[in-house]
């Protein structure tokens, strides 16, 4: 799986027990909220990251939790498909497939897009169990199409790879015992005479270079079939054949000096991406041979490394990388009996299955019957080879074809099993083929900020954007849909959808509407009939200096004042220093820096209101050091600062008992940012506003109705460049994205609060209804319930 987040958002009774306590009260509070809103939907707090979802074809993007619970669960389903193919369990096949199902659909074919090349036999194309898929032939240095009077070994070899798990007989379905490793995959067999195994009791007999003139080779149907399939950009190529004599027994020098042409054309010196050449390391261990003779012990071949063709890569610098040599395990994973060992070719070998599993047969019946078709038990390299290029196939498949041949070989070898018994490097060289194994990421997934991908990037458990709710679902509304490519150790894609590393705060946060609750009075923010641009401190303090001219004030962990939730709640539990004067001014600035965990604000705010003038007027500046607007970037989306200009008015007066007030803000925020996908962003509008009517009732409580919009952005735009996927040279490759930043929704509040004076103390209930929680317009209504009892000593 891909390192991401898996803890959601906390629980919105996350708050501060110490910001409901003073000297002279305790406050016990309970909070009951329906639809469910986030902690710190008023400011910029440094909560948890937002965990990354992951994009799946049928169940869309889902957390990783989901993510691991889907794939355990497909994973069993195909281990139970195949638990007759011990030669598929044996490699992870099953959990190969759930990676694939999961991103690419439950319809997905392993394989499919892919072409597999063999030179081999031939193959019975009109063979039933390759049908519904393209398979196509030709012929080279004599070989005609096989009729079955001899069994085709290249049918059988062709059928490890590519035989389907449905099959269809005049129109109708059925589903076979076996099937092929890569049964999606196209096969293109390039057919070249082969000569018949020799009796068991025939002595090893290794053919000399010698025999061999310089330059001869390449006359062979063999390399007629090769030069062809190079030709026509076969991305792998199975060479489940051999040439007798243990690579380690023949010199660099004398193979170049023999098959200059063949090594050149091996190496495809020039080739944009090289096509993978996977041999049969050979069934020679066991076999008898000439006393004196090499690797002959005790008149049996000791097939210590791989036979000639599959070790010249042990050899020959300038075929590595493109090469596989594959020995054969049995059900137990040793060596079997018959196999060669990986040997001086170790650092290019693999293990795989290859005795005592189904493959096609197409050959004569016990009676010598030509053109019987039906399976037959096979054991032999030759079997496995094909189990190790089916399983390229399937990587190609599910890394979209971005990864370089190369690559894929490289990945191969690194996934495989090196514990245990596999861990003897002699025998099973990189160890056992495990194709779940690299089908998931290899180590740190991280999304790269540079042009290619082994630029400087970020790991993916890093990469957040935790929305504030003036933003609301805007921006992740904007990118639905979107991709963007993570990149393994290794330098494999995994994709995300990239809105899933965003989270919205969905309402008003339940830490500020529990402060409002344990708040003094509430009627007014006008003291000594001058307008102030900060609420009293609860859990702070202050010091206050009369200058005979106005009020000089320092305090401590106070909120500003403005419409609830508007844009100074940003600087909430804010550090302030104030003039108040005479003529109905004030003037603060302020900082937050850093303070209870949040973000950084500072700013000043002017407020002003005449004497006896029902309206007032508010202006003020704010800047975040680390955020915007109280969204917080990490990992791939770089970091936000912004500054603000805000203006507002306020009014409030008496009709009756009732005490009326309204606060409005309108706001210009001027956005920074940088170092991430984000490349820019423009001035955003914001907007806020309050409407209250307040009550004192005869027993010294009161009641008090609101009508609210929190902090919200009206309009802006971002554009991103999102890396989505890469070249198999290694570029990155970017799409330009615009996205509308203003969230879908308006988020309306109505609450009503009740105070009901006791003895010793206060009970506060609170009750509200929101429409469109967090500005998203397809949120359901919300409905919160707060409750305390607020006790004096």
């Amino acid at each position: 799986m891909p390192d991401v987040l898996t803890h959601p958002f906390p629980h919105p009774s996350c708050f501060e027990d110490d910001e409901f306590m003073n000297a002279k009260k305790l406050f016990f509070a309970m909070a009951s909220i329906v639809a469910l809103t986030g902690c710190g939907g008023g400011g910029g707090g440094t909560g948890p990251m937002v965990p990354a979802c992951i994009e799946t074809a049928e169940f869309g993007c889902i957390s990783s939790a989901r993510y691991e619970e889907e794939l355990e669960r497909i994973t069993e389903t195909h281990r139970t498909r195949i638990s007759n193919q011990w030669e598929l369990a044996a490699i992870q096949a099953d959990q190969a497939y759930a990676n694939l199902e999961l991103t690419q659909g439950p319809d997905a074919e392993p394989g499919a897009g892919v072409t597999v090349g063999l030179i081999d036999s031939g193959i019975d194309t009109e063979f039933f169990r390759f049908s519904g898929k393209t398979v196509s032939e030709e012929f080279f240095g004599g070989a005609v199409d096989e009729q079955g009077d001899e069994p085709s070994h290249g049918t059988a070899v062709a059928s490890v790879i590519g035989t389907r798990p449905i099959i269809y007989i005049n129109g109708l379905p059925f589903r076979r015992t076996f099937h092929g490793v890569a049964w999606g995959a196209d096969l293109k067999m390039f057919a070249i005479p082969l000569r018949d195994q020799p009796p068991p009791d025939t002595p090893y007999e290794p053919i000399p270079l010698t025999n061999l003139r310089p330059g001869s080779f390449h006359t062979t149907p063999f390399f007629a079939a090769l030069d062809a399939a190079l030709m026509q950009n076969v991305d792998i190529l199975n060479l489940s054949i051999s040439y007798p004599g243990i690579i380690e027994n023949y010199h660099k020098q004398d193979i170049r000096n023999h098959l200059s042409r063949t090594i050149a054309t091996f190496a495809q010196t020039g080739a944009q991406d090289k096509t993978i050449l996977v041999w049969g390391a050979g069934n020679a261990n066991g076999r008898p041979c000439t006393p004196g003779s090499d690797n002959c012990v005790d008149e049996f071949l000791d097939a210590s490394s791989v036979e000639f063709f599959a070790g010249l890569v042990a050899r020959i610098q300038e075929l590595r990388g493109h090469s596989i040599a594959v020995v054969a395990v049995g059900q137990g994973g040793d060596i079997t009996d018959f196999s060669n060992r990986c040997g001086i070719a170790a650092d290019w070998c693999l293990a795989a299955p290859g005795e005592e599993f189904r493959a096609a047969y197409f050959g004569p019946d016990r009676d010598g019957r030509p053109g019987v078709r039906g399976s037959v038990y096979v054991r032999g390299t030759s079997f496995a080879t094909p189990i190790v290029s089916g399983g390229l196939a399937v990587m190609k498949q599910l890394f979209r074809d971005q990864l370089p041949n190369t690559a894929l070989v490289t990945r191969l070898f690194a996934t495989a099993d090196k514990g245990g018994k596999f861990a003897d490097r002699e025998i099973y060289g990189q160890g056992m083929m495990d194709l779940g194994a690299a089908t998931l990421p290899v180590g740190e997934t991280g999304i790269n900020l540079g042009l290619t991908v082994g630029s400087p990037g970020v790991n993916v458990r890093m990469t957040s954007l935790r929305l504030g709710g003036a933003l609301g679902d805007g921006l992740g509304r904007s990118l639905a849909g979107q991709e963007i490519v993570a990149f393994d150790s290794l330098g494999a894609p995994f994709w995300f959808k990239l809105a899933g590393f965003t989270g919205t705060t969905r309402g008003p946060s339940s830490l500020i509407r529990l402060r409002e609750l344990t708040a003094q009075n509430p009627i007014t923010r006008r003291i000594d009939r001058r307008l102030t641009t900060f609420t009293p401190a609860r859990a702070g303090g202050s010091v206050e200096q009369d200058l005979g001219y106005g009020m000089l004030r320092f305090g401590y962990r106070e909120r500003p004042a403005g419409p609830e939730g508007g844009h100074f709640m940003l600087a909430d539990n804010a550090t302030t220093l104030t003039f108040t004067g005479v003529n109905g001014m004030s003037f603060s600035t302020f900082t937050a820096s850093g303070f209870a965990g949040r973000a950084p604000t500072s700013g000043v705010a002017l407020a002003w209101r005449p004497f006896d003038v029902p309206v007032g007027f508010r202006a003020g500046w704010l800047a975040e050091q680390a955020t915007l607007l109280g969204t917080m970037a990490t990992g791939a989306f770089g970091q936000f600062s912004a500054d603000a200009a805000v203006t507002g008015l306020e009014t409030s007066f008496e009709i009756g008992r009732w005490h009326l007030a309204a606060d409005a803000e309108i706001g210009k925020a001027h956005p920074q940012v940088r170092g991430g996908i984000i490349t820019r962003m423009s001035s955003l509008t914001t907007s806020a506003f309050a409407f209250n009517a307040t009550r004192r009732l005869a027993n010294g409580g009161l009641i008090r109705i609101v009508l609210s919009q929190p902090l919200r952005v009206e309009g802006g735009r971002a554009a991103l460049s999102v890396p989505i996927g890469r070249t198999k040279d290694g570029d990155i490759l970017r799409q330009a994205v615009s996205a509308d930043v203003a969230p879908s929704g308006r988020q309306i509040d109505v609450s009503a609060q009740w105070y009901y004076p006791l003895v010793n103390g206060e009970l506060r209930f609170d009750a509200a209804w929101m429409h469109n929680p967090g500005h998203n317009a397809d949120a359901d209504p919300a409905v919160r319930l707060l409750a305390g009892w607020q006790f004096e000593f």
